[in-house]
């Protein structure tokens, strides 16, 4: 009884002081509330490319570097409901690739094999994305995504034979966004290669060089008549600057011999 009796009066003594904690606990949970959520929701935080979910950030971490567009898209390309796995970003060691190429993002733009242009929301969703929304991208989209593409071996795989084939050539993104693309590219590139008959240079380095082989192959055939059009074309591929002075020097001089 005296040992229940110093408990009881233990609970008398330290109750109205515990009571008082308990009370300023739910004060201070009370107060902090509207404070959590007006940060999580304030527009700063809203402004990250990953916005009020910074606490639940993917491996490999983010580049620290970019702007809301890549950080938005790098986020949605590590969820298996939306990223493209097949012909899109892979990660290893921390690192982002494109086939085997590794891709760099800094600020707004992106960096591939020697190739650098703005990451605009319609290349990082064509690049990114299972399913992209492909009539959000510019002309100019298309055509850096499809580069990319064919410079990183992103299309092809190797199969137990050592054939060269398209990776899955039944997808939806490659039926539906990529064969048309590169068959629209095609078309371009044949229209461009039909006016050259015509005096009419395209623009396009790929269908430059296509049509200097015809050339070239034709000329070693015995036709006449094709130097101005093969020295057109070395001064276009010169100002683009597919050939290095170097080259171009070279060039002239054999051809001129």
């Amino acid at each position: 009884m005296g040992e229940q009796s110093l408990y009881e009066d233990f609970g008398k003594i330290f109750k109205p002081i515990t009571e008082q904690q308990q009370k300023s606990s739910e004060e201070i949970v009370s107060k902090l509330e509207p404070l959590q959520e007006a940060i999580e929701n304030s527009p700063a935080l809203q402004a990250l490319p990953w916005g009020s979910q910074a606490e639940a950030l993917p491996e490999p971490p983010l580049p620290i570097n970019i702007g809301p567009i890549i950080g938005r898209y790098l986020i949605k390309s590590y969820g298996k409901e939306y990223g493209d796995k097949t012909f899109g970003l892979k990660t290893k060691d921390e690192n982002f690739f494109v086939g085997k190429s590794r891709i760099k993002f800094e600020g707004v733009n992106l960096e591939i094999d020697g190739k650098s242009c703005k990451a605009t929301p319609g290349l990082m969703n064509l690049i990114t994305m299972e399913v992209p929304k492909v009539n959000a991208a510019t002309k100019e989209d298309k055509d850096n995504y499809l580069e990319i593409l064919n410079k990183t071996g992103a299309l092809y795989k190797i199969d137990k034979n050592g054939k060269v084939m398209i990776k899955a050539p039944r997808s939806d993104k490659y039926t539906k966004i990529i064969k048309p693309l590169r068959e629209e590219k095609k078309r371009q590139r044949q229209e461009e290669l039909e006016t050259l008959g015509q005096g009419f240079l395209p623009s396009d380095p790929n269908a430059l060089c296509e049509r200097l082989d015809l050339l070239m192959a034709s000329k070693q055939a015995g036709k006449t008549g094709l130097r101005n059009e093969i020295v057109s074309i070395y001064d276009e591929l010169l100002r683009q600057k597919i050939l290095s002075r170097d080259a171009y020097k070279n060039l002239m001089l054999t051809f001129n011999k």
